[in-house]
């Protein structure tokens, strides 16, 4: 366990770096990703940071605060509504106009509905979008922009160690849907689609991060999101149990949003390809007295793959034998290509 004394004391490195240093955020509105915000603004020198929100009015008093802790930083709000992939590609287009370069993209819109499947207009579960496809294109169309950084890392915070089967001839879970087992194959397909993507962009690191009981509006949102029979007994403990929970058993977003900034700056999570090689570096901060390189997800002759499944305290998340399986079944380059044909579909208006 990587202590929050050394992550505070690594973040707070981070004012010895020269400043400009530019991150995109998604479900930085409330929550972990607020919390990293927070962090950012407080640690970095004069960052530049892109808020994906559903409405710009919603993100000013935010963005206010923000201003508050950091003068020197630039917060800019970006509008869309993430759950539909054009919308994805329309806020994405906006970023590469105002930047060259992106260090850090950080994605933790926090959503789990309990009330069934619910299809944007595109034909998409909104919490299979929230949870792997919006945050995949976002990926996939900033990654240009994330080669061009010294140290880039993408950090998608969600379910690694709760890992489901997936079904090859259902991986939208359309067959008896069921909102956990949709999560589920949504975090093993997020293992899978990286495994990918480091393949095709060596120099740039991939973040599968656990981030714990984080108390907030999460689990409000799905037991408010309950019906039928679920209905009275969700909003009982709703206003009884979570609470208590909340109060006893959980870490604060703010403590939530130090420890993924420092997944997203310290050198503990290098890329696949040696910076000594490229000219990058792997990581912005220097890692704590003790702390190792992270073990990655796949390791050849001594080489990391630049993927890893991080547990709330930084470590690393036990390894799956069920990703090792499909590993070895080549399951990740089908996801891949499922993933592509699903924005390919959604974009052409064909919903089915």
């Amino acid at each position: 366990m990587v202590s929050l004394k050394d992550i505070k004391k690594s973040n707070a490195s981070l004012q010895d770096l020269p400043p400009g240093l530019v991150a995109v955020f998604v479900g930085a509105t409330s929550g972990i990703g607020l919390g990293t915000l927070e962090a950012l603004a407080k640690n970095a020198n004069g960052p530049r940071a892109y808020i994906i929100t559903r409405s710009k009015a919603n993100a000013t008093p935010i963005i206010d605060n923000l201003k508050l802790l950091n003068p020197m930083a630039t917060f800019m709000p970006i509008e869309g509504q993430f759950s539909f992939i054009k919308d994805v590609d329309s806020m994405s287009e906006e970023i590469k106009r105002f930047e060259t370069h992106i260090d850090i993209l950080c994605i933790s819109p926090g959503y789990l509905g309990l009330g069934g499947r619910h299809d944007t207009p595109e034909g998409m579960d909104t919490d299979s979008a929230l949870q792997f496809y919006s945050r995949q294109r976002l990926i996939m169309n900033l990654l240009p922009l994330l080669e061009r950084s010294s140290s880039p890392r993408v950090i998608s915070v969600f379910a690694p160690g709760f890992e489901g089967p997936i079904d090859k001839d259902d991986l939208e879970c359309r067959k008896h849907f069921d909102n956990i087992k949709a999560c589920r194959a949504a975090s093993t397909m997020t293992d899978l689609m990286f495994e990918e993507l480091a393949k095709e962009r060596p120099t740039v690191s991939f973040i599968h991060s656990y981030p714990g009981q984080v108390g907030g509006r999460l689990m409000d949102h799905a037991l408010a999101s309950a019906s039928g029979l679920l209905w009275l007994p969700a909003q009982i403990s709703r206003y009884t149990v979570l609470p208590v929970y909340t109060h006893l058993m959980c870490i604060t977003p703010e403590e939530a949003g130090q420890r993924t900034l420092f997944l997203g700056t310290s050198t503990r999570f290098p890329p696949t390809t040696d910076h000594g090689i490229t000219g990058k570096v792997d990581g912005f901060v220097e890692r704590p007295n003790g702390v190792g390189v992270a073990r990655s997800t796949v390791m050849k002759d001594g080489q990391g793959n630049g993927v890893y499944r991080v547990n709330w305290n930084a470590e690393i998340v036990k390894d799956s034998k069920l990703i090792d399986q499909y590993r070895e079944e080549g399951y990740g380059k089908m996801v891949y290509d499922h993933t592509t044909n699903v924005f390919e579909r959604s974009l052409s208006g064909n919903a089915n």
